[in-house]
């Protein structure tokens, strides 16, 4: 699996680099993905800039320097902070056939996971339709089909300036390696109702899951990079049935630990730019007595059902729902190895969220949006919450698409952890806020032509 994430970033970067000269001396259109009214050109890029004054207020210090919070960022953090550049870069092959790649550079989440990376990289294959259905393949490294929230350049969004929890998770460790067909066909000639399908074998993400029993659902903007090394809370040491100390822990996620594929497919509806509804289904299919890399399998899988309805007056639903459970094996040993305290459990996940948005005089966005989310094991006597919590999120944007946009977002998190007293001595309940305000600077390719 290392050689498939190495081929990808060698092939990845040196395009890129290539690919900014070219279009120095070539006009080009925006990125179809983004915004896929507008005509494509031979090579199309978007580069963004974001950074954001954040102000939290939480009682444990950072996910990304390994702490026990839900946020991206601490106390120590207040200030300004550079969150994101990144180049996301299309190139047209030939009729039907292009190369997407998104290049990424962040300054957080441990030592490992600073620089450039790749966040997608992949061939799309749209072939001309010979009859109302319109397929489409993608092979590489790439996002599932499945939010609703994540429709920019680079997989960002226009809402606001953190995701959903299932968007976040799905960012954090959810990245199929491997191929996707999809299709479309309208209903009848000049409905405005379309049904689609689409399904994917992939390689990769064995380890998914392992955040959400070891940190919980989060809410924040960061994007796994295809190299990451992302931090945990710290790993308890056992000696007679005691704790007696903690070890720092990590995660690739991306990782293929048993050498298993997996798989999801899924089914939707459209009705015009007005309705969407969409079910699918997810499993990593991984095994969970498989160890590789320092690494145990755990198996994931979900249902998740999405849907985005227009309102009167300009208001917009979206809603997504996710849920599903992880296979995993706990208390084993750094190097692959069981103890007598070692049990095969199940873990339960589930996470939705409801937001209301408004554009108003086509620059000023308003969003609400509300979340809920929990990790529990049933079988346990009595009941194991690992974590159950809610989030409110009111965002303002005032957007120029071809320059800037400026967002300020206030968060309100609140969760339950039944095993922090025991694992760490910390609070089992807690409530994190961050005020952030955002700033984006973008350049795309149409406005050099």
């Amino acid at each position: 699996m290392g050689q498939i994430l190495n081929a990808l970033r060698s092939i990845a970067l040196p395009a890129l680099a290539a690919a900014a000269l070219g279009t120095a001396v070539q006009g080009r259109a925006a990125d179809e993905a983004a915004a896929p009214t507008r005509s494509a050109g031979r090579h199309d890029f978007s580069i963004q800039i974001d950074t954001a004054w954040n102000v939290p207020s939480s009682p444990f210090s950072a996910w990304v320097e390994g702490g026990l919070g839900k946020l991206r960022y601490d106390e120590s953090d207040r200030g300004l902070n550079a969150a994101r550049i990144f180049v996301d870069y299309r190139a047209r092959l030939k009729p039907g056939l292009t190369a997407r790649i998104v290049a990424d550079h962040v300054g957080d989440g441990g030592a490992d996971a600073d620089g450039v990376d790749v966040g997608e990289a992949y061939l799309e294959w749209r072939p001309v339709p010979t009859s109302a259905n319109r397929h489409r393949l993608r092979t590489g490294a790439f996002y599932p089909p499945l939010s609703l929230e994540n429709g920019g350049p680079g997989w960002s969004s226009p809402f606001g300036v953190s995701f959903s929890a299932i968007n976040t998770w799905l960012g954090e460790e959810i990245r199929p390696i491997g191929v996707e067909w999809s299709m479309r066909r309208r209903t009848r000639l000049g409905s405005p109702q379309e049904i689609g399908v689409f399904a994917a074998g992939f390689y990769g993400n064995d380890p998914a899951g392992t955040l959400l029993f070891w940190r919980g659902w989060s809410l924040h903007d960061r994007q796994t990079r295809l190299h990451d090394r992302l931090p945990m809370p710290p790993l308890p040491l056992w000696s007679d049935g005691a704790i007696v100390g903690h070890e720092e822990q990590w995660l690739e996620p991306f990782d293929e630990i048993d050498g298993k594929p997996g798989g999801y497919a899924g089914v939707e509806w459209r009705y015009g730019r007005r309705a969407l509804v969409q079910l699918s289904r997810y499993d990593n299919r991984a095994d969970p007595y498989a160890f590789s890399g320092g690494q145990w399998g755990w198996h994931t899988r979900f249902n998740h059902l999405s849907a985005q309805l227009a309102l009167p007056r300009g208001f917009g639903l979206i809603a997504q729902w996710l849920d599903g459970s992880t296979d995993w094996l706990t208390a084993t040993t750094p190097d692959g190895r069981h103890t007598p305290f070692t049990e095969h459990v199940e873990d339960t996940l589930e996470a939705k969220y409801v937001m209301l948005t408004r554009l108003v005089r086509d620059a000023h966005r308003v969003s609400l949006r509300y979340d809920g989310f929990e990790v529990r094991r049933d079988e346990a006597p009595p009941q194991l919450v690992a974590d159950s919590g809610r989030a409110w999120t009111l965002a303002y944007r005032y957007e120029r698409p071809a320059l800037f946009d400026v967002t300020v977002e206030w968060q309100q998190i609140g969760s339950r952890r039944d095993l922090w007293p025991f694992l760490y001595g910390a609070q089992p309940r807690a409530r994190e806020r961050i005020l952030s305000v955002g700033v984006v600077l973008r350049l795309d390719s149409s406005r050099l032509r």
